[in-house]
């Protein structure tokens, strides 16, 4: 219904243009403003119809004369080409309008192209490139005093700062550029140092506050595009604190002015043009309602979440701690008031079951831990350079002694040179869960098999058994907290059901993804991914 609304509104004033574009053409009707053809490609931009926008330029390209509108034509082309990707457009028309700029010696000008060449090289990751001129760029802004300029250096700077993940710089340098649109009330720029937030957020994994700036992006390119769409209503000079009252008054003064014989025209043009304004503002009503609904549901969404890991937690400490507490209060209760009476071999076997117990119990409370600061969002992420193979030789040779015990063997097969850019605790965690999970749930004597592989820009780790595997209705949810899904293992161990969850979480906190297979009684593989550090280089 929201792109419906929209696409009417759209469409009656694309009507009403045509009309007025028709009559600012016509000879006979020299007292009324031609439409600037460069303010409607950026209405066009703003609601992302950039087909539309390019379409506008390259037209207005074909009829200029005029040099210097070329040179803006030129540079507002190479923008969109930046935002669709085709890179190889972009460049060519940055170069026309940075030549320009020389030509003329146009200081400001020859600062907006370098700016623009700097997106381009960002955009082509060529990281080096892209600094330098915005460098260069805020160095030069900060001698002129150009706050707009040095706006669009900032935000530069700070996206190309979340591409190497230099996080705290930017927050640092979009705060400057949210707080400079601010003070020069630049609603546009304003906007696009939201739209930085909500990239950097979402790529912190904070999705709440990513959330948060995207709203306030919402209804600030509300207000700009209204306001676009006010000048496109017939005001060349348009003030976003006038009633529609008075532009009704004024459509009705254009009317009453007009020659005789296209009376009909205008009063045709001015009903179209009133029932333009009634759609935006129901079009205003309704997209507030969208949005305000759209927040309930991710509220609800979220509340859900939180009274599942509720459950999930209350489940834990009633069932899962109380057994181990009651092994150690058991044993140690029996030694306590029996020692006297029990031979050396028998104290030596409660001894070890106090231990099992004791060791049980500090795995699950040291899981339940992990789990807690993940929900709390504190789990630390310090990625590095790894060598992928010497951290799962370590791994699995100390679970060699729990394959042991069940006569497994653990076959590992990583390709030499595999250098991911991870945090290795969270790595070593996931790869430890799983090779324990396929001991677990492995038969007396199986083999396990670990292999590591480059895929693309990242390294894919799977863990492979034939155990008991997993059946397709639980293999859905075996990464969800909310389904409580634990199976005893082929000796009877038991586990929390928490693992696989935290091992999703910790590989998403690692910029990864994970995935199973399996099949019942056949057994299961899991694979998940990191980066290769020559991704960031």
């Amino acid at each position: 219904m929201y792109q419906v609304f929209k696409g009417l509104t759209l469409l009656l004033l694309f009507v009403w243009y045509t009309g007025t574009y028709a009559q600012s053409t016509n000879p006979s009707h020299n007292n009324v403003a031609p439409i600037d053809s460069l303010r409607n490609a950026d209405l066009y931009c703003q609601i992302n119809a950039l087909e539309k926008a390019l379409e506008i330029l390259q037209q207005q390209l074909l009829e200029e004369s005029d040099s210097s509108r070329k040179a803006i034509i030129h540079y507002k082309m190479a923008h969109i080409y930046l935002e669709q990707g085709q890179f190889n457009f972009a460049l060519s028309y940055l170069k026309k309008f940075q030549s320009y700029q020389e030509a003329q010696n146009d200081s400001l000008g020859i600062i907006k192209a370098r700016i623009g060449l700097a997106e381009y090289y960002r955009k082509q990751n060529q990281y080096n490139d892209a600094s330098s001129l915005l460098y260069s760029v805020l160095n030069t802004t900060q001698l002129q005093n150009n706050r707009d300029i040095k706006v669009l250096a900032l935000l530069g700077l700070s996206k190309l700062s979340i591409q190497t993940n230099r996080y705290s710089e930017a927050k640092s340098y979009a705060q400057q550029a949210l707080n400079i649109s601010r003070q020069i009330n630049a609603p546009v720029l304003e906007m696009k140092s939201l739209d930085v937030f909500v990239l950097l957020y979402r790529t912190l994994g904070d999705y709440q506050a990513a959330f948060k700036y995207k709203c306030n992006v919402s209804d600030l390119k509300d207000s700009v595009v209204i306001s676009q769409l006010g000048y496109l209503l017939g005001e060349e000079s348009y003030n976003k604190n006038t009633q529609l009252a008075d532009i009704n008054d004024e459509s009705i003064h254009i009317a009453s002015i007009g020659i005789k014989e296209e009376h009909t025209t205008r009063v045709y043009i001015i009903a179209l043009s009133l029932l333009g304004i009634f759609a935006l503002v129901f079009f205003i009503l309704f997209r507030s309602k969208v949005v305000m609904s759209r927040k309930l549901k991710m509220k609800n969404k979220e509340l859900e979440k939180l009274n599942a890991t509720k459950d999930k937690f209350f489940s834990i400490i009633a069932h899962d701690l109380k057994s181990p507490f009651n092994s150690l209060m058991g044993f140690s209760e029996v030694l306590s008031l029996q020692v006297e009476n029990k031979s050396y071999k028998e104290i030596v076997n409660y001894s070890r079951s106090i231990h099992n117990s004791t060791r049980k119990l500090f795995s699950l409370v040291e899981t339940l831990l992990q789990w807690s600061r993940t929900q709390l969002g504190t789990t630390e992420y310090k990625p590095e350079k790894m060598d992928v193979r010497i951290v799962t030789s370590n791994i699995v040779s100390i679970l060699k002694i729990n394959a042991e015990e069940k006569d497994i063997v653990i076959s590992v097969d990583v390709d030499d040179y595999l250098i991911a850019w991870a945090d290795k605790d969270l790595f070593s965690a996931v790869l430890r869960n799983l090779i324990s999970n396929a001991i677990k749930f492995s038969r007396i004597g199986s083999v396990i098999n670990v292999s590591g592989k480059t895929k693309g820009s990242f390294i894919e780790m799977a863990v492979t058994d034939t155990g008991v595997g997993i059946s397709k209705d639980n293999l859905q949810k075996i990464f969800r907290v909310d389904t409580n899904i634990t199976t005893a293992g082929t000796l009877n161990e038991k586990g929390t059901g928490l693992g696989l969850v935290l091992c999703k979480e910790f590989v998403e906190i690692n910029k990864g993804t994970i995935a199973a297979e399996s099949k019942l009684e056949k057994g299961s593989t899991f694979k998940f991914t990191v980066p290769l550090s020559t991704n960031l280089n």
